[in-house]
């Protein structure tokens, strides 16, 4: 029988690894790269900025107060290639008058044009919708790949 050269072994060796990383690698599933949250500044033709904070991962959209702070809580948000839309409805308490006020915050972001926009609304003891602040204007960042 004749001896096996060390070459041989090395070389095989080598290659037989190579092999089995390649197949690990195209058989395990890539960990999906974690989304960022993204704040965006959107600058209506008249009237002040107004930001959205949009959390690509909780799929959710605040609308935040000048100092950064969320002006109530995060709304649920649809978010697809083009576009990011939310309409959530929640319960307050109107703190001068007492009782609980019925609340609408709803928008949505063209992800291809950058043009946002959200109205905020209440609805107090059955009466109609009344719309406290409404702003629409383009987004910065929002036509970026994020």
């Amino acid at each position: 029988m004749a001896p096996k050269s060390g070459f041989f072994q090395a070389g095989f060796s080598a290659t037989l690894l190579r092999c089995a990383a390649l197949a690990i690698a195209l058989f395990v599933p890539a960990s999906p790269a974690r989304a960022e949250v993204v704040t965006l500044v959107c600058q209506p033709q008249s009237g002040d900025s107004f930001t959205l904070r949009i959390d690509y991962d909780r799929k959710t959209v605040d609308l935040l107060v000048p100092d950064g702070r969320s002006y109530f809580a995060p709304a649920a948000a649809t978010i697809t290639e083009g576009s990011v839309t939310w309409d959530r409805r929640f319960e307050r308490e109107e703190v001068l008058k007492g009782y609980m006020g019925h609340y609408r915050f709803a928008g949505s972001l063209n992800r291809l044009s950058g043009e946002g926009k959200f109205t905020f609304w209440r609805n107090t003891e059955g009466r109609e919708e009344a719309i406290i602040n409404s702003n629409s204007g383009l987004c910065r960042r929002a036509t970026q790949k994020f």
